[in-house]
């Protein structure tokens, strides 16, 4: 008997709920227009300040910018540091990453279409081509560098380097322990 009560109790209760939910979802949805709105329409057909900062935003965006050789320098003189730094620990090596500058380094570009690049590129097959590949040179150091964007749109890390230097002899480098 209880039972049955409380299968009614419920079965009115779910009832209830049913109506009141079909009741709000019957009601009209009509989108009612209200001055908002029509305050809306008139501020897009006229220029504000929203319509300012979006044409600012995609002038000062960096693609959208001159290239700018001060990143570019920085990016190269970064990694070239990076890769001496991992590669050479002798002490002279320490003292000239200090003096490693904008003036007394040389880079180019380099393009797949070059047969010298083809050449290094076989030599280490776990270097890949990419569209910004550079050729950094300070003292005995040459650096080959690769960037997955152009570097001189934004600061950032090389994806691959590869550092070749001419050491005085086979065992001059020296591993550090670990």
């Amino acid at each position: 008997m209880k039972t049955m009560e409380l299968l009614k109790k419920s079965l009115s209760i779910t009832f209830v709920l049913f109506v009141a939910v079909v009741s709000i979802s019957a009601q009209d949805t009509k989108p009612q227009v209200t001055p908002t709105d029509v305050n809306q329409e008139n501020h897009d057909v006229k220029e504000g300040q929203d319509k300012e900062l979006f044409e600012y935003y995609y002038k000062t965006r960096p693609e959208n910018l001159p290239p700018n050789k001060a990143k570019l320098e920085y990016n190269l003189i970064k990694t070239l540091k990076k890769e001496i730094m991992s590669r050479d620990y002798s002490k002279e090596s320490a003292e000239a990453i200090k003096k490693i500058d904008a003036t007394n380094v040389q880079y180019e570009r380099v393009y797949r279409e070059s047969k010298w690049l083809r050449g290094f590129m076989t030599q280490n097959t776990h270097l890949n081509y990419s569209e910004f590949m550079y050729i950094v040179k300070h003292d005995k150091y040459m650096c080959f560098v690769n960037f997955d964007v152009n570097p001189e749109l934004y600061l950032q890390q090389s994806r691959q380097s590869q550092l070749v230097f001419a050491a005085k002899d086979k065992f001059e480098i020296v591993i550090p322990k670990p």
